[in-house]
């Protein structure tokens, strides 16, 4: 195994580190007396590891070599079967090709996939107390979830979540730099390049297919995801409901998710499945990064552990890859991208409803205790439509006590005095871009 060991290393140094797309990926400078490895995870194909060639562009740009650099990608099939105790054979191979970097402070050592080696944590929290290193590891996030680090690394890690391509990443790729965007024609291609957006998503590999490809290669991450992040993983053994409510989740997206009407049609139509295994599997998708759930917000946690969740993809393109009718989901497409754009800044976003019944999509507290609430309608061209939306949003904020409230539709744009504030209707543009 070390000889194997030897070989991938160097292969790893004598090859060109891929040149990846931007990812908007900031990792800090850390003291030297502390300790941490900085930990990638999100949904597969979302571009973690070219996250991490991203890193090691910048430290070659910054003077390291690439011989204090090593990358191991433990899906490598020459690794498989490795165990615990061959993970030594990484660092004995690599003092022995450069013997001179021993206890040098400035190498950096690129785990991917590391949760493939069962007990693959007392290794690295060997490493971060015994040698000097920087550490970077990234791996299917349904085997290496931020909370099960947390508990078998004892604190001594840092959490960046990968998603696909956000708009503002998408549109460098595109060659248009937001920051740029001054004039009609700049604005006129901005909407042009998020409505190609929109409709098909932000993983890096499928973002020039052709419709037929697309609608392939994201299927097949989610039958990777189905597959290797919770059949193996959680030893799922009802195949068939698992992948009916992947299924309903994806060409259902932006709604209210009851898992007591789910049970019902599934046993309708002969799907064998318990209402506990539904719970069950929803948060299995969720911790592997393909579907988010949010809850309605409120002071008692068991009244909103009784009230449905709305349910998200963690990518447009993939309501188009799972549409049944392409074309007509704009409104659940809209709302998801919104409720992305705000998950890539807030791990909690809840639903609001008011004391009427009435639902405001999203409310954020932020850690300073501000509170935020969004509305998202496609178009408000209808008085009716337009009216439903501001009462919905004016009895959010007066019971919030809120003076502000967002509603973001397509293209419209308009600010409106309520009793309780302001409620400013922005396009999607504008919140993607800030201008």
């Amino acid at each position: 195994m070390k000889n194997i060991m030897k070989q991938i290393i160097a292969e790893f140094h004598e090859e060109p580190i891929p040149q990846p797309h931007f990812r908007s990926v900031s990792l800090p400078e850390l003291p030297a007396n502390v300790r941490k490895a900085f930990v990638y995870i999100g949904m597969r194909r979302s571009g973690k590891t070219w996250a991490l060639y991203q890193h090691m562009h910048n430290l070659l740009a910054k003077g390291i070599k690439k011989t204090q650099l090593l990358y191991i990608n433990f899906e490598d099939d020459r690794l498989s079967g490795m165990s615990i105790n061959e993970l030594q054979f990484v660092l004995e191979a690599y003092w022995e090709l450069y013997p001179e970097y021993t206890g040098d402070k400035t190498l950096h050592f690129f785990f991917d996939e590391i949760a493939e080696i069962e007990g693959w944590e007392s290794f690295i929290r060997r490493l971060l107390d015994k040698e000097k290193m920087q550490l970077y590891l990234s791996g299917s996030s349904a085997k290496m979830l931020s909370k099960e680090i947390a508990t078998n690394l004892r604190g001594r890690t840092l959490t960046r979540e990968i998603f696909p391509l956000s708009f503002d990443e998408y549109a460098r790729l595109q060659g248009l730099e937001l920051e740029k965007i001054l004039t009609t024609k700049h604005k006129s291609t901005c909407n042009h390049l998020i409505n190609k957006y929109l409709t098909w998503g932000g993983f890096p590999e499928v973002i020039d297919a052709d419709v037929m490809l697309h609608r392939e290669l994201l299927q097949s991450y989610m039958d990777s995801v189905i597959y290797r992040d919770i059949i193996e993983r959680h030893d799922v053994k009802n195949h068939t409901a698992l992948k009916q409510l992947l299924l309903y989740c994806l060409q259902n997206p932006a709604t209210l998710l009851s898992v007591n009407k789910l049970f019902n049609q599934f046993k309708s139509r002969g799907i064998s499945v318990s209402k506990n295994s539904l719970y069950q599997y929803l948060s299995y998708f969720e911790d592997a990064y393909c579907l988010f759930e949010v809850p309605v917000y409120s002071f008692s946690l068991n009244k909103a552990s009784l009230k449905p969740k709305k349910i998200y993809p963690v990518d447009t393109g993939l309501i188009t890859a799972y549409s049944v009718k392409p074309g007509y989901n704009h409104a659940a497409i809209l709302e998801t991208e919104v409720f992305l754009y705000l998950r890539r800044r807030h791990e909690e976003i809840f639903y609001y409803q008011t004391a009427q019944g009435k639902e405001i999509d999203f409310f954020i507290i932020e850690p300073n205790g501000h509170m935020l609430l969004y509305q998202v309608s496609y178009q408000m061209g209808q008085e009716s439509t337009k009216q439903r939306e501001i009462s919905a949003m004016e009895q959010a904020m007066a019971e919030l006590h809120l003076s502000e409230g967002v509603i973001v539709t397509m293209d419209e744009s308009e600010e409106i005095s309520v009793t309780a504030g302001e409620i400013r209707i922005i396009p999607l543009q504008q919140l993607l871009t800030k201008i």
